[in-house]
């Protein structure tokens, strides 16, 4: 998307989208672009040990540099636009037109990224309220910046947490009523992790390579209620039926 300010000030932005978050209705072969994403590390202001010891797009900027790139230009770009509350008025109408006419069965903030300041939280914010027929989803570890996504009817919002930020992400539930989506990488998992919660297996901890991977031994350790927590697509393998959109477990309120 190009967009030129009132003032002559040109940025273009980049949405893509993958086979797990292309959302039921699109091919899962041929996704459609339905996310807008900035770049990891530099701009997930709380990311923790255990997150950046196994974030998937370390591996992408290896493996697609050129799709790295993008992320780092929307990165870019989007800090310079919400510092100017009337840039950051332009755009939001604009990225919401985007939204509206391509996205309505769903979009999602960030495969790569997170909300990096209160000023982009309020311009998520501000995107989400000018195109109410569309739904918006987010994971999130900025809990500091999470006040402005209140009251949002269309946006579902995702508390990321894993051992080492577990405490901030329990309090931030109980206090906004948001859902909990657990990184697990060692295996453990909260025995107070509350029902409705959401829980992300690291590569290691799924059973891919067995011919039934509910034999890999982490499962078997998982309780009845822990196991209908896992998320199917990360822990079976995604395809046409095993996707957002086709899960629901991140996307409902």
């Amino acid at each position: 998307m190009d967009l030129v300010m009132p003032d002559g000030a040109e940025f273009t932005f980049w949405f893509d989208g993958n086979g797990k978050i292309t959302l039921k209705g699109r091919p899962f072969s041929n996704p459609k672009a339905n996310a807008f994403s900035i770049v990891q590390v530099k701009d997930c202001p709380y990311a923790t040990e255990t997150c950046m010891s196994v974030c998937y797009v370390h591996k992408l900027e290896k493996a697609e540099s050129g799709v790295h790139e993008k992320y780092r230009q929307n990165s870019v770009s989007i800090r310079r636009i919400v510092c100017n509350p009337a840039y950051a008025r332009y755009a939001a109408i604009a990225f919401a037109k985007w939204a509206k006419e391509r996205c309505k069965d769903g979009f999602r903030w960030h495969v790569s990224g997170d909300i990096f300041s209160l000023e982009y939280a309020l311009f998520i914010r501000h995107v989400c309220m000018l195109s109410p027929e569309v739904f918006f989803w987010i994971y999130t570890r900025s809990f500091p910046f999470i006040e402005p996504l209140l009251g949002v009817s269309n946006l579902v919002v995702n508390l990321s947490a894993d051992k080492d930020n577990w405490k901030e992400a329990k309090r931030t539930h109980e206090k906004y009523g948001f859902r909990l989506c657990y990184l697990t990488v060692e295996g453990e998992v909260p025995p107070d992790l509350p029902v409705g919660s959401v829980i992300f297996p690291s590569h290691e901890l799924r059973g891919r390579n067995l011919l039934r991977p509910t034999d890999v031994h982490w499962w078997q350790t998982l309780t009845k209620e822990q196991r209908q927590m896992v998320c199917p697509p990360d822990f079976f393998g995604q395809s046409e039926n095993l996707r957002c959109g086709v899960c629901k477990k991140c996307l409902i309120k």
